[in-house]
C-alpha cells in the first residue's frame, strides 16, 4: 500500500497546527514536511487565508508563474535556512496558498507567493526539513501539494502508469494467419 504523499494541517490566520481537533482550515501539505525530527523555533511564511472559498485554480497562469519563481526565490536559503516548502493542496485542482518554513525569515518579504494570497509569519515546531527537487519540477501530481509527489504515487483508479503519463493504450496487433 503507497503512503499518501500529503498531511493535513490546519491554520486559522495566526497559528499552524497538525491537530485535528485544532479549529481552522484543514489544508494538504507535502507529507514530508511534518515527517522526520522537527526544526525548533522555525519560521513559516503561510501565504493563505482561513476563509475556505480563498482558492485559485492550479492552473492559472498566476500560479503556474509563482511557482515558477518560487524555484528561483529559494535557491538563497538553500543550506542552513530552508526547512522546507510546500504549497496547500484543497484537492486535484485547486491551490489554498503556500508555506516556505526557514530557520530565519529574512528571505519572506520576496516570497513569490505572496502575490496570491498574504503572508502571515508564524513561529513553529511542527516542520521538518526536506530536501529540495534535484531540478526545477514544476509539474504537479493530482491531488499532491507542490513541490511532492510522483506519478508512481498514484493516480485516479484504474489508471495505469503510462496512461497517466499520457500514452495512448496500444491496439492488439492483427493476427496473422499460421501457413
Amino acid at each position: 500500500m503507497t503512503r499518501r504523499p500529503f498531511a493535513y494541517i490546519r491554520f486559522d490566520g495566526k497559528r499552524l497546527s497538525a491537530d485535528r481537533s485544532t479549529p481552522g482550515r484543514r489544508l494538504r501539505i507535502d507529507a514530508r514536511c511534518l515527517q522526520g525530527e522537527p526544526v525548533e523555533g522555525a519560521y513559516a511564511h503561510v501565504c493563505a487565508l482561513p476563509d475556505p472559498d480563498a482558492a485559485l485554480r492550479y492552473d492559472e497562469p498566476e500560479v503556474q508563474g509563482v511557482r515558477r519563481d518560487a524555484l528561483a526565490w529559494w535557491i538563497p536559503m538553500l543550506g542552513d535556512d530552508l526547512i522546507c516548502l510546500s504549497t496547500f493542496a484543497l484537492d486535484a485542482s485547486r491551490c489554498g496558498g503556500a508555506v516556505t518554513v526557514a530557520t530565519n525569515p529574512r528571505h519572506f518579504d520576496r516570497d513569490p507567493f505572496a502575490r496570491l494570497f498574504p503572508g502571515t509569519v508564524v513561529r513553529t515546531d511542527l516542520f521538518s526539513p526536506v530536501a529540495p527537487p534535484p531540478g526545477p519540477v514544476v509539474e504537479r501530481y493530482s491531488g499532491t501539494p507542490w513541490p511532492a509527489g510522483t506519478f508512481a504515487d498514484g493516480g485516479p483508479p484504474g489508471v495505469t502508469p503510462a496512461r497517466r503519463r499520457g500514452s495512448r493504450p496500444r491496439a492488439a496487433a492483427p493476427e496473422r494467419p499460421t501457413p
